[in-house]
């Protein structure tokens, strides 16, 4: 009981994000004579959090002890399995081993399948999916990311006791890829904002600026983007921290994109310039080779954002420079920003041969939210009816489809009501004289209907935009 309380304590600790002070806990626990399945656990964690601070040494380190501890048990368990799986496959995502992260990604499938209703296992392996998704995603394979993205989504609805961080994990990685999605990019902002609020009510600080990063992130480059009152409060509110001081804030990028958020955009691009943006660069050896040059690019945009125009200008060019030297790919983000600032500049023939190129490089990956403003910034420059066509196709696609299908039951209705204005499954059920497991499966086949995933997104104008049954 006492080691495994150390353990929980150690694990709330890596959830909270102080990172050192659970290593210290988890590398005194595995020194401590145990049983083999809790020193793996420890050892996994340790494995993690070094691949995190980018100690791939010391992570191969703890994974060699990992493979010790299997040896001499005779028959591990599939949980003890399922940790050695883990930390390999994370290891090899920092390692960027694609090949070895899809044998683990299978491997968990199976271990998950051995051992139904074992949440510790199936956590491990929605964490591996969607490290593959991310893997998927920084390699251009969309498809690939999608599967993957996919099959974690469908693990965490199977897991109803999974973690905090491993859901908002599972979460905000399929929000960046529905992004790149027509037929689910307006499920983007409710994961992020599912995630945020998952994250903030468990004191998950580090998980809760990966979903506000992804959400602002939206909000700089897509200017026709229309938050959600609910969005833009939960939001700010969470923000307010980092702009209480954004120049000792620990993610400058954050801190910048948080600026922005309240129209700062000047103070942002100057904070980035002020401050290298590293605390983001610390989960591998080579994730820094991708983020230089999308923090270059969103330097670019907060400056075009500011009015400074050449000034834009200039750093979307050497944002495209760190592109083509990145060979990942990423070079369509930054034309589209240099387009815009040379037609802001009058460079009208400069901007049309920079907006064409963006076009062409953004079609292999279609980051839905700056091919908009791309197409938008064409079809002023050419007037080419095609380009404005594709503009308004892409806006319909973050829009919550219609679902003209839906027909809510009378009774559905009146919980849908019920939840709109706030009341618990438990009072619903109460107040309507029915079992609380109806209550649940009644608000379930609401949430599938109107194709939303959270109870403060069910509000009355989304209910009487229903007609309900006969």
């Amino acid at each position: 009981m006492m080691l495994a309380s150390r353990f929980r304590e150690a694990d709330l600790l890596y959830q909270l994000g102080a990172l050192q002070p659970a290593a210290a806990r988890l590398q005194a626990l595995a020194r401590t004579p145990m049983p083999e399945s809790v020193r793996l656990a420890a050892l996994c964690r340790l494995a993690e959090i070094a691949c995190d601070d980018g100690d791939l040494r010391k992570a191969e380190a703890h994974l060699t002890e990992m493979r010790r501890c299997a040896e001499r048990s005779e028959t591990p368990s599939v949980a003890d399995r399922a940790e050695i799986d883990y930390a390999t496959a994370r290891y090899a995502f920092s390692r960027r081993d694609g090949s070895e992260l899809q044998r683990r990604a299978r491997e968990a499938i199976l271990l998950q399948r051995r051992a139904p209703g074992n949440d510790r296992v199936a956590s491990l392996a929605i964490r591996i999916n969607s490290y593959l998704a991310v893997d998927g995603y920084h390699r251009r394979d969309l498809a690939a990311a999608s599967e993957a993205a996919a099959r974690a989504a469908a693990l965490l609805s199977a897991t109803p006791g999974a973690l905090g961080y491993v859901k908002t994990h599972a979460l905000t990685t399929r929000a960046v890829i529905d992004l790149h999605d027509v037929t689910r990019a307006h499920l983007a902002t409710d994961e992020n904002i599912e995630a945020l609020e998952l994250a903030l009510a468990n004191g998950m600080i580090s998980t809760a600026h990966d979903a506000l990063f992804n959400i602002v992130n939206l909000w700089l480059y897509c200017d026709d983007w229309d938050a959600s009152p609910h969005e833009r409060r939960s939001v700010r509110e969470s923000l307010d921290d980092a702009l209480i001081a954004p120049s000792s804030t620990e993610d400058p990028v954050l801190a910048a994109l948080s600026l922005c958020a309240h129209g700062r955009h000047a103070q942002g691009a100057q904070l980035l310039d002020e401050r290298r943006p590293d605390s983001r660069e610390k989960s591998s050896d080579w994730l820094p080779i991708f983020f230089g040059p999308v923090t270059a690019t969103k330097r670019a945009r907060m400056l075009f954002k500011a009015g400074k125009f050449v000034e834009a200008e200039r750093a979307a060019a050497q944002a495209l420079a760190a592109w083509e030297h990145s060979h990942l790919g990423g070079q369509g983000t930054a034309l589209r920003v240099r387009a815009e600032a040379l037609e802001a500049m009058g460079d009208l023939s400069g901007a049309t041969a920079a907006v064409e190129d963006a076009i062409a490089e953004l079609e292999s990956m279609k980051p839905l939210h700056h091919m908009i403003a791309a197409h938008q910034c064409a079809y002023r420059l050419t007037k080419k009816r095609a380009y404005r066509e594709q503009a308004q196709s892409i806006i319909a696609a973050f829009r919550k489809p219609a679902h003209a299908h839906a027909r809510l039951s009378r009774r559905e209705r009146e919980v849908a009501l019920l939840v709109a204005q706030g009341q618990s499954n438990k009072a619903i059920a109460v107040q309507l004289n029915l079992k609380p497991r109806t209550v649940e499966n009644y608000v379930a086949s609401i949430f599938a209907q109107l194709s939303i995933r959270a109870r403060w997104q069910l509000t009355p104008d989304l209910i009487d935009g229903r007609r309900a049954g006969e």
